[in-house]
């Protein structure tokens, strides 16, 4: 039994090790939801073992038997906040991609360009001041 046991928490550690993505990848839009319903499934079942797991521990087993639904629901909503927050980092990563910063340029280049644009774009104000006192 613990051999079956360590078995089953090898596996699972290692199927659900993190991997890298990259926001661009050659799968096809099915491919990628092929994979996000696996990984949703995974951790259902994931959820439905530790929820069936809990039974050994009380008296009547048949009572508790609500114990392997709700692992499986736990596991339903931890497998979609996974592919959730797979699915903003690709997103991230598209935006991070397209930030264009090159390296020569430096701090007093970014000021000077700054000030150049600032003078381009905004408007000169009037060369006069006026004051107007009301009583």
């Amino acid at each position: 039994m613990k051999i079956w046991l360590i078995t089953i928490s090898i596996s699972f550690v290692l199927g659900f090790s993190p991997t890298k993505t990259f926001a661009q990848d050659n799968k096809s839009l099915a491919d990628q939801s092929i994979q996000d319903a696996m990984i949703v499934g995974g951790a259902a079942l994931g959820g439905a073992v530790l929820g069936l797991s809990t039974l050994s521990f009380v008296k009547e087993p048949s009572e508790h038997l609500k114990n392997i639904l709700v692992g499986g629901a736990v596991g339903i909503i931890v497998g979609v906040g996974l592919v959730a927050y797979m699915q903003a980092n690709k997103s991230e990563t598209i935006y991070k991609q397209s930030d264009f910063t090159p390296i020569d340029f430096n701090t007093n280049q970014r000021v000077s360009w700054h000030r150049k644009e600032q003078t381009q774009t905004a408007p000169v104000p009037p060369a006069q001041v006026g004051y107007q006192f009301s009583f």
